[in-house]
């Protein structure tokens, strides 16, 4: 029987005959001389229903969402319809009501004293389900892609748990809460704050659930292509006379180097130069801190700070002999010869080392090159510059009194 009155048509037949009796009656009124001719009754469908109900406590699982209004008035403005939605309101109370279904009259406010409101269905039912909270872990959903050759690593989350508030009957259901996160072209790391679903069990939205709080905050770390390369001192000037470098040591040898992936790919073969030091004032041992240069195209660089640790000790001399003179650039078709000031050929030199005394200890003859270039010269006579050069750059140098130029005759062969 409840069935059946709260169907749709029992709705229409209900407004059809409401509707005739009041306009039987207004007629029949009317037949008084003294009485006025009156509008036959305005019918609205699709009214909103409203529910008053403990919305900390419960949920509303079932009820309708609309009724239908029969107004008799003569009022122009509801005659034709005129009348905005928002100034009526068609609620049931359900304020001292618990959970269960319950039918309760449909009570209706807003409406001018001249109307006459009749609504259909009189009397609804509405069912109410008590609201339960429920735990659950956030899960960061990573939309996306970031750009190519970057990578994205594990996002941080906060809060990483929440509440999530359901009908009792659809606690069962709450599978997951995720944070969707967007990566698409990311070249930097993601800090955002997004909204939170709840899902169900086959992955999709569990419509009426509640999250509090409503949203996370989300970190994303992403990071460029990196190589991991030696550092390349940058020791600039010489120490004071009297002085040389026993040993130089950082505390890290490489360096991690970030950037687009063409400029990391082409990097993976070379040293990365590390910050200049300049040696001209230091007489002492020093642990010196530099920041690491940024190079162009590069993003970062790990560690930010290098520190380079200098031992400085009094200079020592050790002379190196018959060291052979290397002739380099010399064509094919020309043979060289070296001449001392006297004008006698050589083809070697004494070389005179300065350094520290535990690194001279060590130094060979091998460990020493002495270079002649005459690339591009033709037969002749000319001083050519002599150039040393040293197994252990920055830390042992030709002494003061090595000759520096020599005679080099080029005759063809």
């Amino acid at each position: 029987m409840d069935k059946w009155v709260n169907s749709h048509w029992f709705a229409r037949i209900a407004a059809l005959l409401l509707a005739v009796m009041m306009w039987t009656v207004v007629n029949v009124e009317g037949e008084s001389p003294t009485s006025t001719e009156s509008a036959p009754p305005l019918l609205i469908d699709s009214v909103n229903l409203h529910v008053k109900y403990d919305t900390d406590r419960y949920y509303v699982a079932k009820m309708p969402r609309t009724v239908q209004l029969a107004l008799e008035t003569n009022n122009p403005f509801y005659k034709h319809n005129l009348v905005p939605q928002d100034s009526r309101e068609v609620y049931v109370d359900l304020m001292d009501k618990g959970k269960g279904t319950h039918r309760v009259p449909v009570q209706y406010k807003g409406f001018p004293d001249d109307v006459k409101v009749g609504i259909i269905p009189s009397i609804v039912e509405v069912t109410l389900e008590e609201k339960k909270t429920v735990e659950r872990e956030v899960t960061v959903e990573l939309l996306g892609q970031v750009a190519p050759g970057y990578k994205a690593g594990e996002p941080l989350v906060k809060p990483f748990r929440v509440l999530v508030r359901v009908p009792e009957s659809q606690a069962d259901r709450v599978a997951a809460v995720k944070a969707p996160v967007d990566l698409e072209g990311a070249t930097s790391p993601i800090k955002t704050t997004v909204p939170l679903k709840v899902m169900d069990k086959s992955g999709n939205t569990l419509q009426g659930a509640e999250v509090i709080p409503l949203t996370a905050e989300i970190q994303v770390p992403v990071t460029s292509p990196y190589v991991q390369v030696p550092i390349k001192l940058n020791l600039t000037n010489e120490l004071p006379d009297g002085y040389s470098l026993a040993s130089v040591d950082t505390n890290v040898d490489e360096v991690t180097v970030y950037g687009p992936k063409e400029v990391i790919d082409a990097m993976k073969t070379e040293t990365y130069p590390g910050p200049e030091v300049d040696l001209s004032d230091i007489t002492s041992d020093r642990v010196i801190e530099r920041k690491m240069p940024v190079l162009e195209n590069i993003v970062k660089v790990e560690p930010d700070y290098l520190k380079i640790s200098l031992k400085v000790v009094p200079s020592a001399t050790k002379r190196l002999e018959k060291i052979p003179i290397r002739i380099s650039g010399l064509a094919e078709t020309m043979e060289a010869r070296v001449m001392s000031a006297e004008g006698q050929e050589i083809s070697t030199l004494d070389v005179d080392t300065v350094g520290a005394p535990s690194i001279l200890e060590k130094l060979r003859p091998e460990d020493v090159q002495v270079m002649v270039d005459v690339s591009n010269m033709p037969a002749g006579v000319y001083e050519v510059p002599v150039t040393y050069i040293f197994n252990q750059p920055d830390y042992v140098k030709p002494a003061k009194n090595l000759i520096t130029k020599v005679t080099v005759e080029i005759t063809k062969k």
